[in-house]
């Protein structure tokens, strides 16, 4: 069995965690009866039947949301501009404050960082700020964009805005740079449950991981990692577990944008 499988192959056949799983080989992917529910196979953004919901029912529910109120307390660092580097991120000096506005905790290494560029968890706000259109670069400032007073007075005309900067926060969870997580399979499998949850088979919440003396050391790690995702996903209000896993229905176009950004779901050119 080869261990070098595409994206679009992981998410077709998506392996939970066995008992022989590691860095070099792929035998629990396929070959051994995984120890917790095994995740939906063949599922992408494509088979899930969508509900719209109602305007006002998607705007209070995506404003509630902790990434969106980052991203408003970002435009009130923001006020009526700020400088920025070549690169197009606010100066070294700057990131600190910024990340105390929002709500960002700091760890050593990220202190330690020269840019903001190297430092995941404000990237992805900036980015979904930029994208959203929250905010503007010039050569040397960044200033707010179209759409931030709406945004940050939470009005009905800006849904739109509301929607792709969730998205965009979503999306970015499953592109990983972690130099401790090169392999996808964790992204993929978070990935299928987070489909799943909008369908009428939602998975059940995955147990404790147990202790490391139990099992494989990489295939604890992936679990550790796998659930810590789930976690973020719960605390920033858009994923809820009582029991299973479920999207509620106002936050489903949004990550449903999302998904549908992701590789693993792109659609070969055979059957376009």
């Amino acid at each position: 069995m080869t261990p070098h499988r595409t994206g679009r192959e992981l998410a077709e056949v998506i392996p939970l965690f066995g008992r022989r799983g590691s860095r070099t080989s792929w035998d629990f992917a396929d070959d051994v009866e995984p120890v917790v529910e095994s995740p939906v196979e063949r599922l992408t953004p494509h088979g899930i039947e969508l509900e719209k919901p109602a305007a006002e029912d998607e705007l209070a529910a995506l404003t509630a949301s902790k990434p969106i109120a980052q991203l408003r307390s970002l435009l009130g660092w923001l006020g009526t501009s700020r400088p920025i580097t070549g690169a197009g991120v606010p100066r070294s000096g700057s990131v600190r404050e910024l990340a105390r506005a929002i709500g960002v905790e700091l760890d050593g290494r990220a202190s330690r960082s020269r840019s903001m560029l190297e430092i995941p968890s404000l990237m992805t706000l900036w980015d979904a700020a930029k994208a959203a259109g929250l905010i503007e670069l010039t050569s040397t400032t960044a200033v707010p964009g179209p759409h931030a007073q709406q945004f940050a007075h939470s009005r009905a005309s800006s849904l739109a805005a509301h929607r792709t900067a969730l998205s965009h926060v979503i999306g970015r969870y499953f592109f990983s740079e972690d130099p401790l997580r090169p392999s996808p399979a964790v992204d993929v499998i978070a990935g299928q449950i987070v489909l799943a949850s909008m369908t009428s088979t939602p998975r059940t919440r995955l147990p404790a991981v147990g202790p490391t003396a139990t099992g494989d050391l990489y295939e604890h790690i992936d679990a550790l990692i796998l659930r810590g995702m789930l976690e973020r996903f719960i605390a920033d209000g858009w994923l809820v577990c009582e029991g299973k896993y479920t999207v509620p229905q106002p936050f489903r176009p949004a990550v449903l944008d999302a998904m549908n950004s992701l590789p693993y779901y792109e659609t070969d050119d055979t059957s376009r």
